[in-house]
C-alpha cells in the first residue's frame, strides 16, 4: 500500500529544522523565532487565547514548554493548512518533534533512558546541542497530562492532522503496561525516533461494542495466534505497530467456537458462533506491523486525510506471549484508562481548531459589511459568535479541569466525565467552525481556505474513539447509577 503523498512544508518552511535545540536556526521563509520564551504576540496570526492564558496562569511552570511547542509550530506550520495546498510531511514533522524533545514528555522515562543526550542513532538523535530523544522530563512532574493537552490544543489551532506530531500517542499503552522489553522497544522507536503507534479496537460488525469484538488470539503457551479484522483504524500505513484489543482463548475454546453453528451471515452479538466470545474478557497486545500475516486495506476518508485510514487483517499472526500488555483479561482496564485521557486530547485538538476559526471569523466580521452595515453591527451575527465562543471556552475549561484531575490521581480519573467532555467539545467545535465558514461566505466553502477542511476533520473526530451519542450515554448511565464517593463531573481545584 502507498501512504498519502507528502511534500514540502507550506510557505517554504524547512522540514529539517528542529525546534528547541540549542543550535537550531530558523529556516528561510518560516516564521522567525522569538528571542525569549513567551506566548505569541497579541494580534499575531496565532495569538494566545484566553483559554490558554488561563491554564498557564494556574500552571506557570508550563510556560517554557508552551513556548517550545509554539516555536516548533511557527517554524514548521506557519500558515493554516488548506486542502488544495501541498500536504505537510506529517511523519517527518513528528521525527523533528522527537529530536526537539516533544514526543515523550507525557510518559515517565525508565531509569535506563534519562534526560542526558546520547550518541546519534540511525534517526540522527543525540547530535550535540539537542535534547534527549523524546524529551522525557521536559515538563514538571505531575503536569504531564496538562502539558499533553496544551500541545494538542496548540496543534489543533494549526491543523487537526497535526495531532499526531506531539507526545507518545497510543504508544503510551505499551510504555505504561507492556513488559520491559516491549516498553523499551516502543520507547526507542515511538519516542526516540518519532515513529507512530496505532490502536486497533473497532471492528466492522461491532463498532464501539468492545464485548462484541471477534478478533481472537489463540493461546498456545509461549505464543498466541491472532486472527480477525479491525475496521477503519487510523495510521494503517504509517504506524510501526498497533495495540490490538482482542479475546484470548484456549485452543479447545477456539475449536468449540468454530464448531458452533452461526445464526446468519452477521451473527455474533445475539447468538451463533460468536455469542460465547462476548463473555471472554478483553485483552491487549503489542503487534509490530512487520509481523507475517498482517495485511492492510486503505479507504478514502471524508476528512483527516493527513494520515491513512483503513482495515487491518490478521491471518494467523504469530505473536510472542511476552507482547501481551498486562495479563490476559486486562484489556478493558487498559482501554478505559488510556481512552479517558486520549478522548480529552482529541477534544482539545478540535477546540484549538475551533478557536482559530472563531478568531478568523471575528476578524472578517470586523472588516466586512452587508450594504452599509458592518457584520459586527448585526445583532444576530454577534450573538451567534458570542454563543460559539462561550461554548468553546467552556468546553476547553472542562477538558483542562479533567486533565488536572488526571495529573493528581490517574486511577481516580472519571472516565464517564471524560467521555462526555469529548462529545461536548467536538459538537461545540463543529458548530463553531460551521458558523465561521458561513460568515466567510462562498470563500469558506472552497478548498483554498482552511474552514472546509476543519469542518470535515472535526466531523471525523465526532466519530473516532467512540461516537458522541455513545459517549453522552456513558455519562448518563454513570449518573443514573447514583452518587459515587469521590467522583465529580468537574474536578475541584485544591486551594
Amino acid at each position: 500500500m502507498t501512504p498519502p503523498p507528502t511534500t514540502s512544508a507550506p510557505n517554504g518552511s524547512a522540514p529539517g529544522a528542529t525546534a528547541g535545540a540549542a543550535h537550531d536556526a530558523a529556516p528561510a521563509g518560516s516564521a522567525p523565532g522569538r528571542p525569549a520564551p513567551g506566548l505569541p504576540p497579541a494580534g499575531g496570526p496565532y495569538a494566545a487565547p484566553a483559554e490558554l492564558r488561563a491554564v498557564l496562569a494556574r500552571h506557570p511552570a508550563l510556560a517554557d514548554f508552551t513556548a517550545r511547542v509554539t516555536d516548533f509550530l511557527d517554524r514548521h506550520l506557519p500558515e493554516p493548512v488548506t486542502e488544495e495546498a501541498a500536504r505537510p510531511p506529517w511523519l517527518e514533522l513528528r521525527g523533528h518533534a522527537a529530536r526537539a524533545g516533544l514526543t515523550g514528555f507525557d510518559v515517565a522515562a525508565p531509569g535506563t533512558c534519562g534526560d542526558a543526550p546520547r550518541g546519534g542513532g540511525e534517526d540522527g538523535a543525540g547530535v550535540a546541542g539537542e535534547r534527549a530523544p523524546g524529551g522525557a522530563g521536559a515538563v514538571p512532574a505531575g503536569l504531564e497530562r496538562v502539558a499533553q493537552g496544551l500541545a494538542m490544543y496548540l496543534a489543533g489551532r494549526r491543523d487537526c492532522d497535526a495531532r499526531e506530531v506531539f507526545s507518545s500517542g497510543h504508544g503510551a499503552m505499551p510504555l505504561r503496561y507492556g513488559p520491559p522489553a516491549v516498553a523499551l522497544a516502543v520507547r526507542d522507536r515511538v519516542v526516540g525516533r518519532g515513529e507512530l503507534a496505532g490502536v486497533a479496537s473497532s471492528e466492522p460488525h461491532s463498532g464501539s461494542d468492545l464485548r462484541g469484538l471477534r478478533t481472537v488470539a489463540v493461546d498456545h503457551g509461549d505464543h498466541l495466534v491472532l486472527s480477525g479484522t479491525k475496521g477503519l483504524v487510523s495510521r494503517v500505513e504509517e504506524a510501526v505497530g498497533f495495540v490490538v484489543f482482542c479475546k484470548v482463548v484456549a485452543p479447545e475454546q477456539a475449536a468449540a467456537l468454530t464448531a458452533q453453528p452461526t445464526a446468519g451471515a452477521d451473527a455474533g452479538a445475539d447468538g451463533g458462533a460468536c455469542a460465547g466470545l462476548r463473555e471472554v474478557p478483553l485483552s491487549a497486545l503489542w503487534l509490530p506491523m512487520d509481523a507475517p500475516g498482517v495485511r492492510t486495506q486503505t479507504a478514502a476518508p471524508l476528512g483527516l486525510r493527513g494520515w491513512s485510514l483503513g482495515h487491518l487483517h490478521f491471518d494467523g499472526v504469530r505473536v510472542e506471549r511476552d507482547r501481551l500488555l498486562g495479563a490476559p483479561g486486562d484489556g478493558r482496564r487498559i482501554f478505559d484508562a488510556h481512552f479517558a485521557g486520549w478522548r480529552l486530547m482529541m477534544a482539545l485538538v478540535c477546540l484549538g481548531a475551533a478557536g482559530t476559526a472563531i478568531d478568523e471569523a471575528m476578524a472578517r466580521t470586523r472588516r466586512r459589511s452587508v450594504g452599509r452595515t458592518p457584520l459586527s453591527g448585526i445583532p444576530s451575527v454577534v450573538s451567534r459568535l458570542g454563543t460559539a465562543a462561550a461554548e468553546v471556552q467552556a468546553a476547553t475549561a472542562w477538558c483542562f479541569s479533567l486533565l488536572e484531575g488526571f495529573d493528581r490521581d490517574t486511577e481516580g480519573a472519571d472516565a464517564a466525565a471524560c467521555s462526555a467532555a469529548k462529545a461536548l467539545a467536538t459538537d461545540a467545535s463543529y458548530r463553531a467552525v460551521d458558523l465561521s465558514l458561513q460568515l466567510h461566505g462562498s470563500d469558506g466553502y472552497t478548498c483554498h481556505t482552511p474552514m472546509e477542511k476543519r469542518l470535515r476533520d472535526i466531523r471525523g473526530l465526532r466519530i473516532a474513539d467512540g461516537p458522541n451519542d455513545v459517549l453522552y450515554s456513558v455519562l448518563a448511565h454513570s449518573l443514573l447509577e447514583g452518587p459515587r464517593a469521590g467522583v465529580r463531573v468537574v474536578r475541584q481545584r485544591r486551594v
